[in-house]
């Protein structure tokens, strides 16, 4: 994903990852991550505008095999950049052609490969390699964090799923966090808490209920995590 603030802040907060994103920043994510984020500064007369875009795989790899090869490194799989320079030229070019719809199917092919470009040479480029690259850690990593989303409710046996991703568990644990922020079982609760707020959200009307259906054995310790999370408990939001 890439993403551009234009107007307003964005705290965005990815396990010990904490990024104040105002506007004329942008950020990427190789894969998608767990996240509580918060608004600041919005007003009727001045809202908050940003703007996600789903980035192509096979495209970025396309533009990674016409660049100079560039030396591997292990990071985040969130980065932050601004708006300035050639990435904000090319996003700007990309974005404009909803003005000129008539252009779109000539010219967008060109400005979006013109945008990965930027972006692979920009200081958030080693977080986007690590898709185009298809390294082999990284896809596993990305495959057990998908499969700690999908399954966030069942009981999860780190070793097992260590081994699932072909690392010993001491050193599934380290990369996991390097790339995420969070480790296993953290990413795994992060999930939980987040679904289980959205449930609260969307009408269910048992704090007990969305704690079992969420994956948690005790309510009470549902409630005392959900709180430390939110800053509120989950009968709070409930109510409100």
């Amino acid at each position: 994903m890439f993403y551009a603030v234009l107007q307003g802040t964005k705290v965005l907060i990815m396990g010990a990852n904490r990024f104040e994103l105002t506007a004329g920043a942008c950020a990427v994510s190789s894969f998608g991550l767990p996240y509580s984020h918060q608004l600041t500064g919005a007003r009727p007369g001045l809202p908050y505008v940003g703007i996600s875009l789903h980035l192509d795989t096979d495209i970025l790899t396309r533009v990674m095999l016409d660049m100079p090869k560039r030396e591997d490194r292990w990071t985040c799989a969130v980065a932050a950049g601004n708006l300035d320079g050639s990435v904000g030229d090319a996003f700007t070019r990309l974005v404009g052609l909803l003005n000129e719809p008539e252009d779109i199917g000539a010219l967008a092919p060109h400005y979006e490969f013109e945008l990965y470009y930027r972006l692979l040479q920009s200081s958030m480029g080693d977080t986007l390699r690590q898709v185009g690259k298809r390294n082999d850690r990284f896809q596993q990593l990305k495959a057990a964090a998908d499969w700690l989303a999908v399954n966030h409710s069942e009981v999860v046996n780190i070793p097992e799923l260590a081994a699932s991703s072909h690392m010993s568990a001491t050193s599934f644990h380290r990369h996991f966090k390097e790339v995420t922020g969070f480790s296993p079982l953290a990413f795994q609760r992060h999930i939980r808490l987040l679904e289980a707020r959205k449930l609260l959200a969307g009408g269910s009307t048992n704090v007990s209920r969305v704690a079992y259906e969420v994956g948690y054995k005790s309510p009470s310790q549902f409630s005392r995590e959900y709180k430390s999370m939110f800053g509120s408990a989950p009968t709070a939001d409930l109510q409100r």
